[in-house]
């Protein structure tokens, strides 16, 4: 299979749960902002994603693998290849003269990981960067929600009775597998103190070896939409994200409807790009592929939006929305569930955590005392960022005088394998890659 044109003297190898080349998650939005600043530092980004089938939802999620794996080369898609065939292009990148300076693991969800080892074990004398993107390595459930309900990731969860339990004990030892014979390059890339303060409690051995590297970093400083609101105005509250349970959407709906009717003097929106429609909620249709990555900023502003809640039940392990809404200068209503929301909110005094739904409800029937605490944050409270950037730190542990070695002969597939690759190939454009076109 001819590869893409390889403009690039070193490079990085990326492995992945998803094809980021059409998927939109937290996770691919990272991957490919890593690969556009890789690339702007003149290093290729080479990447291989999981060509997989999953069904069920919690408890119930299987994913079955193939065998074969996407591969992408800075941003253009390669093909599926097999496992031994990603090698054997690794193989001729380096008798190209190609230097691999490292190994960076984004996630290792859908992937065989006995493949995934055999591949990284072969690329010698370079780092393996392993990103904390969520809890995956901490549980078979990388939210950590017992049942799918309670969050665990804070501890004081009792695993007794958790439907994840027996699996998350095989699950836990597969990654002690794979972790074991890395551990002398290994290091861990968390995008929170929060992620990495939890992280460590899991796994103390590695406690030295955790950088901290934020998604972003903030440019510049954002006066607007501070003024006091007042008395006569309505408060103009905003749910921002995806209508899931997990982002707290119910816990939004719920919120709504006990005050709605009520006689408060509060406006109620919802910012994305999803379809459920409340009354008395104005939808405001912003989608961050299409729109660019600082609509939802923009929406908020131009809709001078007061607060926002972000009402996530699980240990959200960054949260680009919390950003979004601070870089509005909205006063951020969250829970103690919602990980890094509450662990930022609460140290850098973007706004209010509550323990349960019934507090935050309270405290919102109590519209005078509400009111006066958001305008008291308006005043006082420093500026959001104008805009955000891509942070670029990730490069840094990366050094270019590594010289990896591909230690691995090539092989030819069988024909079996052959035809399901190729097969595997021709599906994955016409029902993936036509998708995004």
């Amino acid at each position: 299979m001819k590869l893409p044109e390889c403009n690039f003297s070193t490079y990085i190898f990326v492995v992945t749960g998803m094809s980021y080349i059409t998927d939109s998650s937290g996770t691919s939005k990272v991957v490919k902002a890593h690969e556009e600043i890789f690339t702007q530092h003149g290093i290729g980004y080479v990447v291989m994603f999981p060509i997989s089938r999953s069904r069920g939802q919690g408890v119930e999620w299987k994913c079955q693998t193939t065998g074969c794996y996407g591969l992408v080369i800075d941003g253009t898609f390669a093909g599926v290849f097999t496992a031994r065939e990603v090698l054997n292009t690794l193989l001729d990148l380096q008798e190209d003269g190609k230097r691999c300076i490292g190994v960076l693991i984004h996630h290792i969800i859908r992937n065989d990981l006995h493949e995934i080892k055999a591949i990284v074990s072969r690329i010698r004398r370079v780092p393996v960067v392993y990103y904390l993107h969520d809890f995956y390595t901490c549980c078979i459930n990388p939210n950590m929600l017992k049942n799918d309900s309670i969050s665990c990731v804070n501890g004081g969860v009792s695993s007794k009775g958790c439907v994840y339990y027996e699996k998350r004990k095989a699950h836990l030892q597969s990654i002690h597998d794979f972790f074991e014979p890395l551990k002398k390059r290994l290091l861990f890339a968390a995008p929170s103190e929060y992620v990495k303060n939890r992280w460590v409690r899991y796994y103390p051995e590695y406690k030295d070896k955790v950088r901290v590297i934020p998604h972003q970093k903030g440019v510049g400083k954002y006066s607007g939409n501070k003024e006091p609101i007042e008395e006569s105005d309505p408060v103009r509250i905003g749910f921002v994200g995806a209508q899931k349970h997990i982002k707290g959407w119910d816990i939004f709906k719920k919120i709504v409807s006990a005050l709605r009717d009520k006689g408060y003097n509060y406006k109620y929106y919802y910012f994305g790009n999803a379809v459920e429609q409340l009354p008395d909620v104005t939808n405001v249709q912003v989608d961050i592929a299409t729109m660019g990555k600082d609509a939802m900023i923009q929406a908020l502003r131009k809709n001078e939006i007061a607060v926002v809640f972000l009402v996530s039940i699980w240990g959200e392990t960054y949260s680009y929305t919390m950003y979004e809404a601070h870089a509005a200068n909205s006063f951020i209503l969250t829970m103690q569930s919602s990980g890094n929301i509450a662990y930022t909110v609460e140290h850098e005094k973007w706004g209010q955590v509550f323990g349960s739904e019934e507090e935050l409800i309270m405290d919102l029937t109590k519209e005078d005392s509400f009111r006066n605490t958001v305008n008291e944050w308006r005043s006082n409270a420093i500026p959001g960022a104008e805009t955000y950037e891509d942070n670029d730190e990730i490069v840094k542990l990366f050094p270019v005088k590594h010289n990896g070695e591909i230690a691995w002969i090539t092989r030819r597939e069988n024909l079996t394998q052959q035809i399901k690759r190729a097969v595997l190939n021709e599906i994955f454009k016409l029902t993936r890659m036509r998708k995004n076109e």
